[in-house]
């Protein structure tokens, strides 16, 4: 299962009521339509998105590219309950993609576990625990780090 952070948003907004219609921003768009070459490489048969704009629009390019529905779930929005997401995580397949926010990052893989916006994890089940096992980070810090070992070269 891959745990994505949405992408850019921008700053949080002056309430939750009003941050919950947050957009992604400039440099989010460009990350939402990088994760299409990005995750490539992974088998994605299902994505999961929280309702809130920023997540829906960091995997629609995706989910367009893939030819795959986003399925909005209020479960993912970040002040869920731990029992809410575990419910809807252990009915997931593995080829998941599950788009969130760093408040359920946290909960879920505790505070020690970051992930930057447009990251993600993947996730394996162990037991009744899913552990993190390998980051995949935002595609533009991917494409300047190879710019830079180029520039090296």
């Amino acid at each position: 299962m891959l745990l994505l952070r949405h992408a850019s948003a921008g700053a949080r907004l002056s309430s939750p009521g009003v941050d919950r219609f947050r957009r992604l921003d400039d440099a989010g768009r460009l990350v939402a339509r990088q994760l299409v070459w990005a995750l490539a490489d992974r088998e994605i048969a299902r994505i999961v998105s929280s309702p809130l704009a920023r997540c829906i629009e960091s995997v629609v390019p995706i989910a367009e590219a893939r030819g795959l529905v986003v399925e909005s779930r209020w479960e993912l929005e970040p002040d869920v309950s731990l029992d809410d997401l575990m419910i809807l995580l252990v009915d997931l397949p593995d080829a998941s993609l599950v788009c969130t926010h760093r408040e359920v990052f946290e909960m879920l893989l505790g505070r020690d576990v970051t992930c930057e916006k447009g990251g993600a994890w993947v996730l394996e089940w162990s037991g009744q625990q899913l552990v993190p096992t390998l980051y995949r980070e935002p595609p533009a810090k991917v494409l300047a780090g190879e710019r830079q070992a180029i520039r090296s070269a």
